[in-house]
């Protein structure tokens, strides 16, 4: 098969596999359904959630600044996968202590952070075997 049906099918498994996850997480928790929107709990939530999204966004120019002052060829790619990664990955860790902190559903940072650490597992899995020998 070709590599794009392969990456469809990754990704396929991959997005099927959270969303079990969600189902089963929120089905043992005993919580609703989550959110696919931000909402706030108060002030300092929203003010914390700019702010990791601004460190975020300085990580990726830093890192592509980085790789250019070095002049490295062919890793504009790791370099974006690692910073786009850290970045969602700070931003979870941020959001489960507001859910923790916050929220009316105390359980819910549970669920965020075994998302976050099932994102983590699986762009550390596609680092370390090159997208499974696809690319």
């Amino acid at each position: 098969m070709e590599t794009w049906i392969w990456l469809i099918v990754i990704l396929g498994v991959f997005i099927g596999v959270y969303y079990l996850l969600q189902w089963a997480l929120g089905k043992w928790l005993h919580l609703g359904k989550r959110r696919h929107y931000r909402t706030y709990h108060n002030e300092t939530h929203k003010k914390w959630d700019v702010r990791m999204r601004l460190v975020s966004a300085l990580i990726i120019v830093v890192g592509y600044l980085w790789v250019m002052a070095r002049g490295v060829n062919g890793s504009y790619g790791k370099v974006a996968f690692l910073t786009l990664g850290s970045g969602v990955i700070l931003q979870e860790l941020c959001r489960a202590y507001m859910e923790w902190k916050y929220s009316e559903q105390r359980r819910e940072y549970i669920r965020v952070l075994a998302s976050t650490g099932y994102v983590l597992v699986f762009l550390l899995t596609i680092y370390v075997t090159n997208l499974f020998g696809l690319a």
